[in-house]
């Protein structure tokens, strides 16, 4: 790895920035039915920013695994994926953990993408999300809830496993990291694939956005859901991906509140990471899903509309707005180690956290879109 670091010309800041945006928009993106990342393109721009060529990566591959059986190994002479074996190298021999974590995310997504087209060449959107909904519950998607999720998950079991296998450059921990990173994601593609071909033959198809619709409350809810649907995703990476921090709505927020400043400050710091992006997707997806009336987002019925979701008591749904923005303050707290101090707040001082929360967040929607 030595004799390839010696070709770079590697502009570290740039080269993770790029990774992060990568990642994120790509993890961010698995959520929407049968996704596919662009990892081509991206290969050319890290590659571009390491100051490297094509031949380097394959010379560097072919030096790798000379001598050895892996040398006859499709899999192990792919010069993408010591490409980016190279680079969580570089990062971890940097003491650079999010580029090595994120890298590591990419190259996790990136074996998803080709393992996608291998065994779901056509995808119809409809049967992809009914396949989804009727899977085992014991499957890593539905385990993990999500397909995003899943693929965070295998990606840090690779790097518990793995991490100080890739420091000391061992190459027979490499090569078992190549061939157990690929059978997980394989399985669960594979298994997933075949229950969506079921359903192509059951002729499955869940209930789509395209029927009609008989009356004015759905009517508005119809006409503004592709908008809707954009903004969210918006808001989502704006909040997770490009890590922007919106302080007229963390103000806003607390003022009406009225939590403690620095409180606020570190929730609004430690929402953005891209690990919560499909909480922070479904928080605002639940947001706008009873909308009555654009009102409801752009008016003053705006503030009743959030507190009265976050007030329910008792519900028969599953999954709910309330539910999920406390879901999301535990993830945080638990990254900010501030669970002890806040278990030992008032039921209304911790009530009020998880209100901040929610208007934060539906405000920086509510910005985007009134």
């Amino acid at each position: 790895m030595e004799i390839l670091l010696s070709k770079t010309k590697i502009n570290i800041t740039k080269l993770k920035s790029e990774m992060i945006k990568a990642a994120g928009y790509s993890l961010s993106s698995l959520s929407e039915p049968c996704y596919k990342p662009k990892t081509k393109k991206h290969y050319f721009t890290f590659l571009n920013l390491t100051g490297l060529k094509e031949q380097d990566i394959k010379e560097f591959t072919k030096r790798q695994w000379s001598g050895r059986k892996e040398s006859k190994f499709k899999l192990h002479n792919d010069p993408k994926s010591n490409f980016y074996i190279f680079l969580m190298w570089y990062f971890l021999n940097q003491r650079d953990q999010i580029g090595f974590r994120t890298t590591m995310l990419f190259f996790v997504i990136r074996h998803y993408r080709a393992l996608l087209d291998k065994h779901i060449k056509f995808c119809n959107e409809d049967i992809f999300r009914y396949a989804l909904e009727h899977i085992t519950k014991t499957h890593l998607f539905a385990r993990e809830k999500t397909i995003g999720n899943a693929m965070y998950h295998i990606s840090n079991e690779m790097i518990r496993r793995y991490t100080r296998s890739m420091t000391e450059k061992d190459i027979d921990q490499i090569s078992k990291f190549i061939q157990e990173c690929r059978h997980r994601i394989s399985q669960s593609v594979k298994s997933f694939a075949n229950t969506y071909y079921e359903a192509v033959k059951q002729g499955g198809k869940i209930k789509t956005q395209n029927e009609p619709v008989d009356d004015e409350e759905n009517s508005f809810q119809y006409e503004n859901m592709k908008k809707d649907e954009r903004a969210v995703e918006e808001v989502t990476k704006k909040i997770t991906v490009y890590q922007i921090v919106d302080k007229i709505a963390q103000e806003n927020a607390r003022r009406i509140t009225k939590i403690n400043s620095s409180i606020a400050t570190m929730i609004v710091n430690k929402v953005n990471n891209v690990k919560h992006t499909d909480t922070i997707r479904l928080i605002l997806k639940l947001f706008v899903k009873d909308l009555k009336n654009v009102n409801q987002i752009c008016g003053d019925d705006y503030y009743t509309y959030v507190r009265s979701l976050m007030s329910i008591k008792r519900t028969i749904s599953q999954v709910y707005f309330k539910q999920q923005v406390n879901i999301l303050l535990m993830k945080v707290l638990a990254d900010m180690k501030y669970q002890n101090k806040y278990n030992n707040f008032t039921s209304q001082t911790q009530f009020l956290i998880n209100l901040f929360l929610a208007y934060y967040l539906t405000m920086i929607f509510r910005n985007s879109i009134c």
